[in-house]
């Protein structure tokens, strides 16, 4: 039998590199597979990428009763989840993190919205592919998606709160600066989690240079958590934060942090108490 030429070895080298490669991507919490690299185009396409991806908390999310309803673009989707046979007073709307899907956030905040009577509005903001900002709906597109919901669902600027998570919670302060710019105002009472606010973030320059003027955040409310464990303390943990609410504040919030010394990047929902002191400041401060 002949050796194996250069060009052959060269070949199974390659081989055996793509085969390490492969088995070496990391995968996304919960043991679904690594996000793709490419967005998807269409909402069947990503509806689809969902299944793919998240097989199992999709089928708790539908297995909850939520329903799907495409985005205003016909780019993406939003769920909408209500506790059956009750029309919802009060609703939360919802932005999810990095890489993630708006099944998570119905999964999340229904066991929490089913004991307070509350109906949750869920947006798919990424396209289910890479990691850059055009991976993700912009604020000014974030608002206008927002709106197509929570018309659908019957949400309202006095009935609503709206939650961010991570990556979520990043990009709330320029969609309710922005939001507050508008003839008719959608968002009154705000809860970011576990994401600060990032100044090199280009749709904040303009809240940084006052071009939206001195106090953009007049007339909203904030609770921002964090968690003493999180893992990036100047990007999402408490000092982080302390921070945001500090400059939120400086600019016409009502800001307050909930510091959980115990939690860590995603302990809003994992720990009940934080999810709790949360809905109680909405219900109690809600005007």
């Amino acid at each position: 039998m002949k050796p194996p030429t250069f060009h052959v070895l060269l070949a199974l080298a390659a081989a055996m590199l793509a085969s390490m490669s492969a088995i070496s991507q990391p995968m996304r919490p919960g043991g679904g597979r690594p996000p793709l690299a490419t967005p998807a185009g269409n909402t069947e396409e990503l509806l689809a990428r969902a299944r793919a991806q998240t097989p199992q908390r999709v089928a708790e999310a539908e297995g909850l009763g939520a329903r799907a309803v495409n985005s205003s673009d016909r780019r993406s989707f939003g769920l909408i989840w209500q506790p059956a046979g009750r029309t919802p007073e009060k609703w939360i709307v919802s932005l999810h993190g990095s890489a993630s899907w708006a099944h998570d956030e119905i999964v999340l905040w229904q066991p929490f919205a089913e004991r307070y009577g509350l109906g949750i509005v869920a947006l798919q903001w990424w396209f289910g592919g890479g990691q850059r900002t055009e991976d993700y709906y912009r604020p000014h597109e974030l608002r206008r998606e927002l709106e197509h919901l929570m018309r659908r669902a019957g949400a309202t600027r006095d009935n609503a709160l709206l939650h961010g998570f991570s990556r979520g919670s990043a990009n709330l302060y320029a969609l309710v600066a922005f939001d507050g710019q508008q003839p008719n105002p959608l968002f009154r009472a705000v809860i970011a989690n576990a994401g600060d606010m990032a100044a090199d973030f280009p749709a904040n320059r303009d809240i940084e240079s006052g071009r939206l003027g001195a106090a953009p955040f007049a007339g909203t409310r904030w609770w921002l958590y964090c968690g003493g464990g999180d893992p990036n303390p100047d990007r999402d943990g408490c000092p982080a934060m302390r921070r945001t609410r500090d400059w939120l504040a400086q600019r016409g919030a009502e800001a307050q942090l909930a510091e959980d010394a115990a939690g860590d990047h995603g302990g809003f929902h994992r720990r009940a108490q934080n999810v709790g002191q949360a809905l109680d400041w909405f219900l109690r401060n809600r005007r």
